[in-house]
């Protein structure tokens, strides 16, 4: 039984050992994101010999047809995934729950519906999240929450959402609005 325990837990060292190799961080440019390089030549895949700074492109999506900025190659974004949310209260503060929401471009435009949802474990509105990044590094840009109850609109706001070459933040905007 002892033996087997001991081969067990090599077999876990092994695994987490291999599972935890990653590249050396070279600097931190801020903002979540970090340069990444290798100081061992093989750009961090072991399988080559050249070394490179740039993480490998997801092409699983848009046909292949995405390039990262070249103001991002060699940027090394944490795994947070950032969220922007709105809360909805009455005038006694209880939370509202609104018919319908949506968010939307500055020309009325709805956004894709995975950039907003309701978070029934918050009791808020997601107005936006970082799947917005890709495709729209280093911009700044306002976008609209609208919420209706009923076939009322009862939500307006207009948020302005800087984004880097990782995640979105918000510069203006409300964290709760009471209706009255």
């Amino acid at each position: 039984m002892m033996k087997k325990l001991m081969m067990f837990s090599a077999v876990i060292a092994i695994a987490i050992v291999s599972c935890t190799k990653t590249n050396s961080l070279v600097g931190s440019s801020g903002n979540g994101q970090e340069k990444i390089g290798s100081n061992n030549g093989t750009g961090g895949n072991g399988n080559n010999n050249a070394d490179t700074t740039k993480p490998p492109v997801d092409t699983s999506d848009r046909g292949g047809n995405y390039q990262i900025p070249e103001d991002c190659e060699g940027v090394f974004c944490t795994q947070e995934f950032r969220q922007i949310f709105l809360e909805v209260k009455n005038s006694s503060g209880a939370t509202v729950t609104l018919t319908s929401f949506h968010t939307e471009d500055m020309a009325g435009n709805k956004l894709p519906t995975h950039l907003y949802e309701y978070d029934s474990w918050r009791d808020a509105y997601m107005v936006f999240n970082d799947a917005w990044v890709r495709g729209n590094e280093n911009t700044t840009k306002q976008v609209r929450f609208v919420g209706y109850v009923g076939s009322t609109k009862v939500v307006d706001e207009v948020y302005t959402i800087a984004t880097d070459c990782c995640h979105i933040d918000k510069t203006a905007g409300k964290d709760i609005v009471v209706l009255p």
